[in-house]
């Protein structure tokens, strides 16, 4: 297909459009050499014509900024547009710029730059003007076909026109109030009118919160500076729907909505996951009298049998199982009281293993397994798992089959390809790429409903042979072929990568007496710099964070290294190991949470794994721990 070239000084040959299917097979750079923001489809996108392996490319706004302007920082002398790969700094917002850029030419301003998204910016230095949109009187013009630059349509009507420069508007535009009420899609707060996008939105790279789509940096826009919300001319003047109805129903079936709390990912993801890639779940058999199995059962990734025990005999002394469960010491409350850990949790899902009311009547999951030897414990449908899976669609390879591993409780921690997290437990493993994926991330769900989302109905898990759709993750701004397990809007360009998915609903810090929840709107009705209770470094205002709006904290997902960091899938246990090298004392593998300091590195080791005394305050982060031990490290 052929398509309409333009020359520019950006570059020595023409440029062309180029399809974003064409930019994912072809090495150039993912973002805009103008305005240096990513390129997302449905974006118009402009590189150089002849495929001659230049890497840059433009937005077709960007491309089409003018040759020369006049700014009101610099009044004396025009700005020319220059494409440079020196680094320098613009005069507007002291940030750095390279690639296309404005400069004066003249003597003795020393080079003056200043980036494309600033050229528009006007301050209350601009002589006295018909509309407040432009430097020049405006000529009201009868019926023309021009492309406005307001709300970028190409249209026939009434216009106001620049006679100096080229300039043009529709009567409509120009009429537009400079403050509006749009009830239907902010109706919370008035919205105001800006003549270019205001500089918070091109640094955060807000998009459109109606249409999703990029924002032209000269062109007109509505938005509410309390709630950072901001939108296209077109888009806040329509009417149209939120398109969502039959929100949660798939098939008959409502959808798993996300995010899910910790202690219900069991139930909503694990046990549908062995139930659907097994026909019949193996259920043991158990004594009516003592709720014990009579048997033993094998388990593959274990080197001791397995015992059937009833929930009801958790609490029994005589239960073979019940005796070593991760029960904390009354001495231990107050230490560990930041670390909620559950009397039973599972080695190969690393949840904790609850009791649930029966619906069904069969008796299914009115236990779990353990092993009477050691501190090994199985939910029934972990106890389940199936030991090759041909097919996953977060792994879509029809000849690749995953094997269920288990991953060493010291060492020899995996990290899954899909939520970046370690984990100690069980995991599957692609033999012939080294795919690997922990049973959580295993056992997503193809279609889920997400609260980040509410205006169209389903997100969809993207396969691997589907990535030409795939958009930057709203959340962490990852591309999908770097992150594994992307779901996708098929209405909107709305995607999340698995990592995002997988954060809990709610966490809780130390410095804070409630639960946080997982929010992705912070930003709204709080005008503001957000910046992490727990780091104090400051956070991008659109990214999910555990926040309170009531006592205004913020804390970064990452900051929670054992809820919803890297940490996030390790079992820690309530067994004591001698390293007389280093302490006398017992020590207990266990996430640090009443010390800062490892005491042989010294070293911030706050809220990391390590081993900590169970009778005084001495601790060794995990590296330390691990070199003392030797060969006893497992």
């Amino acid at each position: 297909m052929e398509y309409e070239s333009f020359t520019h000084i950006f570059h020595e040959h023409p440029l062309s459009l180029i399809p974003f299917s064409a930019q994912l097979g072809r090495k150039y750079r993912p973002w805009c050499d103008g305005c240096d923001r990513h390129f997302l489809p449905g974006d118009a996108t402009y590189g150089c014509s002849l495929r001659c392996g230049f890497e840059w490319m433009l937005h077709k706004e960007c491309m089409e900024m003018p040759r020369e302007i006049m700014h009101p920082i610099h009044p004396s002398h025009p700005l020319t547009l220059l494409h440079s790969e020196e680094i320098s700094k613009c005069a507007v917002c002291e940030e750095t710029v390279f690639g296309l850029r404005y400069r004066c030419s003249q003597e003795g301003c020393d080079g003056l730059e200043i980036h494309l998204g600033c050229a528009g910016f006007l301050t209350d230095k601009q002589p006295l003007i018909y509309h407040p949109s432009h430097l020049h009187q405006l000529r009201f013009s009868k019926k023309m076909i021009f492309h406005c630059d307001a709300c970028g349509s190409t249209q026939k009507g009434d216009s106001y026109i620049c006679t100096i420069c080229d300039y043009c508007i529709h009567e409509s535009c120009a009429l537009l109030p400079p403050s509006a009420d749009f009830p239907h899609h902010h109706p919370n707060h008035s919205l105001s009118l800006a003549f270019t996008l205001p500089s918070e939105y091109i640094k955060y790279q807000f998009d459109c919160a109606i249409c999703s789509l990029t924002l032209p940096l000269r062109r007109w826009v509505y938005h509410c500076r309390l709630c950072r919300y901001v939108a296209h001319l077109k888009c806040v003047t329509s009417t149209f729907d939120n398109d969502n109805e039959n929100a949660n129903a798939i098939d008959g079936k409502e959808a798993t909505k996300f995010p899910i709390a910790i202690e219900d990912m069991y139930e909503e993801m694990i046990k549908p996951f062995v139930e659907q890639q097994k026909e019949q779940i193996l259920i043991p058999r158990h004594d009516c009298d003592n709720h014990i199995i009579s048997g033993k059962y094998k388990f593959s990734k274990h080197p001791h049998h397995l015992t059937f025990s009833m929930f009801s005999s958790a609490s029994s002394s005589s239960s073979p199982s019940s005796h070593d469960h991760y029960k904390r010491d009354e001495d231990d409350e107050d230490d560990f009281e930041s670390v909620p850990r559950s009397e039973l949790t599972c080695d190969g899902c690393t949840l904790a293993i609850h009791e649930k009311k029966q619906t069904n009547g069969d008796g299914y999951e009115s236990g779990y397994m353990s092993c009477d030897e050691c501190k090994y414990f199985l939910h029934l449908s972990c106890f389940n798992l199936p030991l090759e899976i041909p097919y996953l669609p977060i792994h879509s390879f029809s000849d690749h089959i995953l094997k269920l591993r288990s991953a060493g409780k010291l060492t020899r921690w995996i990290e899954c390809h899909v939520c970046d997290s370690y984990t100690n437990g069980l995991y599957y493993l692609c033999t012939i790429c080294y795919f690997r994926i922990d049973i959580k991330c295993a056992s997503l769900p193809n279609t889920i409903k997400h609260a980040a989302h509410q205006r169209h109905n389903y997100l969809k898990l993207v396969s691997d042979e589907d990535f030409m759709g795939i958009t930057l993750c709203v959340n962490c701004n990852k591309y999908g072929y770097t992150r594994k397990g992307h779901f996708k809007c098929n209405s909107c360009r709305f995607s999340v990568c698995g990592k995002c998915v997988m954060q809990p609903a709610k966490n809780k810090h130390r410095l804070e007496n409630h639960l946080l929840s997982l929010t992705y709107d912070a930003f709204v009705n709080r005008p503001g710099d957000f910046y992490c209770s727990n780091c104090e470094c400051q956070m991008h205002p659109r990214s999910w964070m555990y926040h309170c709006r009531d006592c205004d904290q913020s804390f970064h997902p990452e900051c929670f290294p054992a809820t919803s960091g890297e940490y996030r899938n390790i079992k820690y246990g309530a067994e004591q190991y001698v390293i007389s090298s280093i302490h006398d004392h017992p020590l207990r593998f266990q996430i640090i949470t009443n010390k800062t300091r490892c005491d042989l590195c010294h070293r911030d080791r706050y809220d990391w794994p390590g081993f900590q005394c169970v009778s005084c305050f001495f601790f060794v982060c995990k590296s330390c721990g691990l070199k003392h031990m030797g060969d006893a490290a497992i």
